[in-house]
């Protein structure tokens, strides 16, 4: 690349892209941070050996005293400091799942906020949950803080009479969550909790455990203490003012070369999955204004369909059309040519209507069965009769739907509305068939009690813009590639197919060549996806694994 004009602009894409991707990093994909610290995880202090009323110790303290502090002893306290170090506010819709504090098995017996604002203050306040191990939902394992402090009278005294009759057991709340959290920029605050070891505790040293969790949309969660100096961004950044130096020192040989790298020209078509046609589209437009002798037309036909195209296509015309696979084609032919593209994660998609954010692999498939008819058997709430949106037979999305999550095929077409079983009046399941991905997203935003699938990246953008859809978990995984290693089966990896090898001097050729490149690399990950080829040319390890 260092010796020829070819290198010119892959080497100006890295250097910059080193450059910026802190930046970017920073200030557009994670511009919301929050950092917090652990100030102080120990015991209160009172120990019956320092009740002395003489140096030598030859006089103890009060036994009633002596109780009291022994009763005391298993108290520890907690202080968390949490700031908000990013470029923007945080609000209470940017949290995708809530900062949640848990202690291990010791038990919360209250909590205060400190060195706030008072507008913070009484926010953080508010939005205090305790729940309990047992009860890990925002449901009958919480309490607010009133309810908290309510019981502390209660608590104190059944200590204190332990040894007397026994009185009713208190809950037991193991952790805090910060529901409506709500930091503007440079905002921080101190969560000061108060907690007592398990009733088995036998004495010895008391625990520290402290596990937090939380998702923030476009952000992360750090660990103030294991922040580093030398992080990726300062190695990137030194990479791209290397890189930049190594560009300059070509720029001269390169422009008097003036060709354009990697371009080819003529016209290619590339047909298939609707799932990936948002972001394939954007890859062919970018090719475009690089390579304005190219035309690249994509369009979403379901990649059953596409593969169909494919097959009989004639040798003259073999560069001429590529197409795309949500998995492999289980009838490519010999003569077909895959190449692997991105790995593409799926999420379960239910009207927010409805109320539900989770759901088993069991209870999927006893929807989908006509097993369970109404959200009323899934769920405490009102009936709410359950509509299931699917694609048609053409479609990549729904093979890995049956193959990966139902172990069987969807059930037959019964409704054209979504609403009513107009096709088949005496169906058990009310069910309706989209075309493409972006038209069931709509389906299932517009009937109430809608269920549904999509790809990750089109399911946020629908639940952002339009609100009127919830990503459900499945069987407690959320639809993250990072979720594969712990279990999550509802993915696939996106497969570009060919009639045979592209000769070297096609457009087809070059634009394979770029969807490995670096450009094309990152234009997938800002949307979501995760590239197959890696930044060192390899394979990444999902799309190699048989269960791709």
């Amino acid at each position: 690349m260092l010796t020829s004009s070819r290198g010119l602009v892959p080497i100006a894409v890295v250097a910059g892209a080193t450059i910026l991707a802190p930046i970017i990093d920073r200030y557009v994909i994670r511009r919301r941070r929050v950092i917090y610290r652990e100030l102080y995880n120990s015991k209160i202090g009172l120990n019956p050996v320092t009740l002395s009323d003489s140096d030598n110790g030859a006089v103890q303290a009060d036994p009633e005293l002596v109780r009291t502090v022994q009763l005391l002893e298993p108290l520890s306290v907690v202080v968390i400091r949490i700031r908000n170090t990013g470029s923007f506010d945080i609000g209470p819709d940017d949290w995708e799942h809530p900062l949640q504090f848990t202690f291990g098995r010791r038990v919360v017996w209250d909590a205060r906020v400190s060195d706030a604002r008072d507008g913070l203050r009484e926010v953080v306040r508010n939005g205090l949950e305790f729940f309990t191990h047992d009860q890990p939902t925002p449901d009958p394992g919480t309490a607010r803080l009133s309810g908290v402090r309510a019981l502390l009278p209660q608590r104190i005294s059944a200590l204190l009479r332990q040894n007397d009759a026994p009185a009713a057991p208190a809950p037991q709340w193991h952790g805090v969550r910060l529901e409506q959290l709500s930091l503007k920029r440079r905002e921080k605050f101190k969560l000061v909790v108060v907690l007592r070891e398990p009733d088995d505790w036998r004495g010895g040293p008391l625990s520290k455990e402290l596990d937090v969790t939380g998702r923030l949309s476009g952000g992360r969660i750090k660990d103030e203490r294991k922040q580093r100096w030398l992080s990726w961004p300062v190695v990137t950044g030194a990479i791209g003012v290397l890189l930049t130096g190594a560009l300059l020192s070509m720029l001269l040989v390169a422009v008097s070369r003036g060709s354009e790298p990697g371009c080819g020209k003529g016209s290619l078509a590339v047909h298939g999955s609707s799932a990936f046609a948002r972001i394939m589209n954007s890859v062919a437009d970018e090719y475009q204004r690089l390579c304005p002798g190219a035309k690249i037309l994509t369009q979403a036909v379901g990649s059953v369909s596409a593969m169909r195209e494919l097959g009989p296509l004639p040798a003259e015309q073999k560069d001429s059309l590529a197409v795309l696979s949500d998995g492999k084609a289980s009838d490519a032919g010999p003569d077909l040519v895959t190449q692997p593209v991105a790995v593409l994660v799926y999420s379960l998609v239910v009207n927010k209507s409805v109320g539900v954010d989770h759901l088993s692999g069991e209870q999927v498939r006893g929807i989908f069965s006509g097993k369970y008819t109404n959200w009323a058997q899934l769920r405490d709430g009102p009936s709410v009769p359950i509509r299931v949106v699917g694609r048609g037979q053409e479609s990549g999305t729904r093979k890995t739907f049956e193959e990966k999550v139902l172990g069987t095929a969807e059930p037959g077409l019964s409704s054209d509305d979504c609403r009513t079983p107009t096709r088949d009046p005496h169906a058990a399941v009310v069910r309706c068939e989209r075309g493409t991905t972006d038209d069931l997203l709509r389906a299932v935003g517009d009937a109430p009690g809608a269920i549904g699938y999509a790809d990750v990246p089109a399911a946020k953008i629908a639940a952002a813009n339009g609100g009127r859809i919830t990503m459900a978990k499945l069987d407690d995984r959320y639809p993250d590639v990072t979720s594969i290693d712990a279990g999550y089966r509802f993915w696939t990896v996106e497969y570009l197919y060919t009639k045979g090898v592209p000769e070297n001097d096609s457009l087809l050729k070059q634009f394979i060549d770029y969807l490995r490149s670096s450009t094309a690399r990152a234009e997938l990950q800002d949307a979501g996806y995760t590239p197959c080829v890696t930044k060192q040319g390899l394979l990444d390890q999902y799309c190699t694994r048989p269960d791709a």
